[in-house]
Order: C-alpha cells, then structure tokens, then sequence
C-alpha cells in the first residue's frame, strides 16, 4: 500500500514539476524529464503529453506527431491532452483530426475552454462560421472574460458581413491586431468620424501594424485627407523580385520532391472566399519536418534577411522596427484554369512574400501575373484612383513585400496548375 501510494505521490509531483518547466519555457528540460519518466512507466499519459508537447515546441513535429498518435491509440481520454492533439493536428493542417481530437475531449469535459474555441476556428477554417459562433457563444457561457474567444467571434462575424456585432466583440481586447481589425469594422460600415477618431488614437499607441497603414492610406485616397500612419513610405520600391534558377539556389528538383512531398501529406483545404476556382492549404506548412519543405524554408529565410539587410537604409518604420523574433508562416495556394485570387493584404503578417513552384503559360500579357494594389477586395471605392502595379513571375520566382500592400492574381487560361508557396514573417510578441 505504502509503494503504491509513494508511486502515486511521486507521479502527482513529476506533473507538477513538468508543468512548471511548461510555464518557465524550459522545454529541453521538460523533454529530458518526460523522457526519463517513461523509462518507468512507458504508457504513462501525462509524460507521453509533456513528451509530445515538448517536441512541438522545440520543433520536432515529426516526433510531436508520433507521440500524439501513441496517445490516441493507447485510447487516452484525458480532456486537456486531447485538447492538446486537437491543436497540434490544427496547426499542421490536419482539420479533420483536429475536430475528433476537440470533440471528444468535449465529450469528456463539455467545459472544456480550448477545445470549444478551437472547435470554433475548425468549422471557421471550413467557412462555416455560423457553427463556429455556436462554440464560441458556449466558450463564452464557461470564460466571458476569455480575450481569445472575444477574438475569434469578432473575426467570425467580420467573415459573415456582421462588421457592427464584429466590433462590438474586438472592444474586449487591447491586442494590436484586433484593434486594427475593429478599425476595418469602422471603415467598412462607412463611419469617417469614428473611424479616424479610432485611427488616431491607435497612431498615439506608437505601435505600427500593417492594417491600420493599409486602412490610413486607403482612407487616405477615399477621403481626400492626409495619411498620417506611418509604416512603409512608397511601398511599391519596397517590392522585390528575384529568381531561384536563376541565383541557381535550388533546381527543378527540389521543387518537384517539395510538390510530391506536399500531395503525399493530405493536408486540409481551407475555405478561402476570395479564391476562385483553387484551393488553399491549412496549417502552417514549415512545421511539417520533411526535407523538401525544410530546405525551402531555409532558403526563404536567407532572402528574407537579404531583403531586410537591403532596404535597410533607416527611412521606414516597416525596417527600423523589424520585429526581432518572428515566426515563418507558409501555406500553398493552388489555382487552376480560370481562377484567381481577389485583392487582399495579410493582416497579421509584418513581410509577405509568395515562391511560385508551378506557373501556367501565358495565352494574354499578363495571364496569372501578381499585381499590387492600394485597393482591395471589399473596401469602398468611391470612384477613386487607387494605384497599383503589375509583377511579371516565371516558376523560380520569389516575391518580397510588405504586409500592408494589397496583391491579387490575374486570372488566367490554361490546363496547367498555378501552384504557389505563400509565407508571411509574423512577429513574436
């Protein structure tokens, strides 16, 4: 009895430590200590989910993934170590397992705070935002005070149209992001006062942010008044283009391997309303730890700090405030015969960039070409002139660009895939 009780409160202080070592960041040690647990105990289920956490958040997500999958066959009903899978499987793209994963541990604990937010970001991912509300509403009903899900609902009713009740929801959070989102809200429901009133405020946070620059200028040009958000003077010099082949950086092949290694993972399409004819991939693709995809983010990485090294000549804050700690984003867009992607900017990203693995011919000049634009999808133009500008692309070809600009894709006829690798850098807070 003693044995069994000494073994019990042993395991109730392993947790307890390994949860300390999650909260102070010290992932290697958390590592080493679940390790060495399941020396002892090989199917234990809070060592195998300190064990496969770890291994996420120092990278590894190739064996993050087979420790999450040992988890599940092992038959773990744990509601917070489901909810852990369910976010692993989420941000590699996998939303199917996701929803499993969140579903059951909701059937385990039906107050469950992550699982019923990220349920909520599933069906969103899926464009049904309507069903994800629904989860929201019941995070809502466990958390009213949880900033994320006031987060999550706004950017569900901003899909849906809903720009008042999506404004109402960004109120709850000081994050810079959703005050910019918020911003947008205000613009698009065509209130000039409390939206420049909004704008100028934010401006005195002194915290620059792509949106509310893109929502500046715009406004800018709609209402014939000064922009005074600064982020990137003269954007369009701040484009730049250059080829892979070319620079003899990589060759055809890794494109191919990167293209096969792609298909072969099965990754969820997203639901993306302003893509015709195409498909965009879910998840962040540069966590998947394969070679091909590895090698193309390691040579992203190079051009961007290349870019950065460049343009760095200390006349605009999208350069003097680079963020020091950052995270790639990547995820694939496909478009086939006759399709496009319609204006848009990526609010959540400081420099953008898209590496065009496959590219059509061209029947017509600019057939499936890149242009940028101070206008996008959606906002008001008042007959207003809003400049832009076309970028031819060849396969090979990798285009840098800050955040805050617009960029759409022109439509194009052919029997052969456009299929681009679209990243965005996105600061660490």
């Amino acid at each position: 009895m003693k044995d069994k009780e000494s073994s019990e409160n042993q395991n109730i202080h392993s947790a307890s430590f390994m949860n300390q070592l999650f909260v102070a960041k010290k992932y290697k040690e958390l590592n080493q200590v679940a390790l060495s647990n399941l020396e002892i105990n090989p199917n234990d289920f809070d060592n195998l989910n300190a064990l496969a956490v770890s291994y996420k958040l120092l990278g590894n997500i190739k064996k993050a993934e087979e420790t999450f999958n040992l988890l599940l066959s092992l038959g773990c009903k744990n509601d917070y170590i489901l909810s852990n899978a369910g976010n692993f499987y989420y941000d590699t793209g996998r939303i199917d397992y996701a929803k499993k994963c969140h579903e059951e541990a909701i059937k385990s604990n039906p107050n469950n705070l992550n699982s019923l937010n990220q349920l909520g970001l599933c069906f969103s991912n899926q464009g049904k935002d309507k069903e994800a509300i629904e989860f929201y509403k019941k995070s809502l009903s466990v958390n009213d005070k949880d900033v994320s899900t006031h987060i999550n609902i706004a950017n569900s009713y901003r899909n849906l149209g809903y720009h008042q009740e999506a404004a109402n929801y960004y109120e709850f959070s000081e994050d810079p992001l959703a005050r910019c989102q918020q911003l947008e809200c205000f613009y698009l429901l065509g209130d000039k006062d409390l939206f420049n009133d909004k704008l100028s405020k934010f401006s005195e946070l002194n915290k620059p942010h792509p949106l509310a620059a893109t929502l500046s200028s715009h406004a800018s040009i709609r209402y014939n008044q000064t922009d005074n958000f600064s982020f990137c003077n003269k954007p369009f010099e701040y484009i730049e283009k250059s080829n892979l082949f070319k620079s003899e950086d990589i060759d055809n092949n890794l494109i191919l391997e990167f293209i096969d290694c792609f298909n072969k993972l099965k990754i969820s399409k997203k639901q993306q309303s302003l893509l015709a004819n195409g498909y965009q991939s879910s998840g962040n693709i540069f966590m998947i730890d394969q070679p091909p995809i590895q090698s193309l983010k390691k040579i992203i990485m190079e051009k961007i700090e290349n870019y950065k090294k460049k343009y760095n000549d200390g006349s605009s804050t999208f350069l003097t405030q680079w963020p020091k700690r950052y995270t790639l984003y990547g995820w694939i867009i496909v478009i086939e015969n006759g399709g496009n992607l319609s204006g848009h900017m990526h609010k959540e990203g400081w420099l953008s960039g898209s590496f065009y693995l496959e590219r059509p011919e061209k029947k017509e000049k600019h057939d499936g070409d890149i242009i940028f634009s101070l206008h996008g999808s959606n906002y008001p133009q008042d007959k207003k002139f809003f400049p832009s500008k076309i970028v031819d692309i060849e396969k090979g070809d990798v285009v840098l660009f800050p955040s805050s600009l617009f960029h759409a894709t022109i439509p194009f006829n052919s029997n052969k895939k456009r299929i681009t690798l679209a990243f965005d850098i996105i600061p660490k807070t």
